[in-house]
């Protein structure tokens, strides 16, 4: 059986415990039909705001439309307050000035939105993928975003996920025929307020997910 996972519980599974990392698994395995759409306005509001360089409007339009949402049940009510959270946290988060001071073209990527790494396919799709001018020449970038406000991603986890969208941008260079650099490669944990790009060494964290690939193949073949 091919063994796939998403970028984020991809991360979240190096220091998770035994329980939690066959959980994880089973979900990639056996994904739920029913699952509650978490988070659904911010990110499509975050997207919006990040397709036009970090503009606030996007954000302020979601806090209104969240705030005015009429809830009956408990679950969507949580939903509503989480998501309100997670817009004002993005606010809180300076952009880079790559991000905000240069004009860059969004890409509808619908063909590829995985990389495979020793046999292990992980399914990155980046919220935003774009290519952007710099001295005079083209280059593409993506970013990738992370909204779980009870699994806030470290600094390490989130080069892991940079390093991930950098070695997706490499895939997709070739086809669009445009240059990759790390600095335009960029992993936003909205929670932990945090946005970085990817590491110019990676050597260290493909190391890294090399050996996370290992265990999720370990832990696929054993859990139901």
């Amino acid at each position: 059986m091919a063994i796939k996972i998403s970028i984020n519980p991809f991360v979240d599974f190096e220091l998770s415990s035994e329980a939690k990392k066959l959980r994880i698994i089973k979900d990639q395995k056996n994904p739920s039909p029913l699952r509650v759409g978490w988070y659904q306005t911010p990110r499509a509001s975050i997207k919006k705001s990040l397709k036009q360089n970090g503009d606030s409007q996007p954000l302020l339009d979601g806090i209104d439309r969240l705030k005015n949402k009429i809830t009956s049940k408990p679950q969507q009510l949580q939903n509503k307050m989480v998501s309100i959270e997670a817009l004002d946290h993005f606010i809180s988060i300076k952009l880079p000035t790559i991000l905000k001071n240069h004009q860059y073209e969004v890409i509808k990527e619908k063909e590829i939105k995985s990389v495979i790494i020793d046999n292990v396919e992980i399914v990155v799709s980046p919220d935003v993928i774009f290519k952007i001018v710099l001295n005079g020449e083209t280059y593409i970038g993506a970013i990738k975003l992370h909204l779980s406000k009870n699994n806030v991603f470290d600094l390490k986890q989130s080069l892991t996920v940079s390093t991930l969208i950098h070695q997706y941008c490499i895939s997709l260079s070739n086809k669009y025929e445009l240059k990759v650099l790390p600095d335009l490669c960029f992993s936003v944990d909205v929670f932990g307020e945090r946005i970085v790009s990817a590491p110019i060494n990676a050597k260290p964290y493909l190391l890294r997910i090399k050996n996370i690939c290992k265990e999720v193949k370990k832990y696929w073949s054993t859990a139901a």
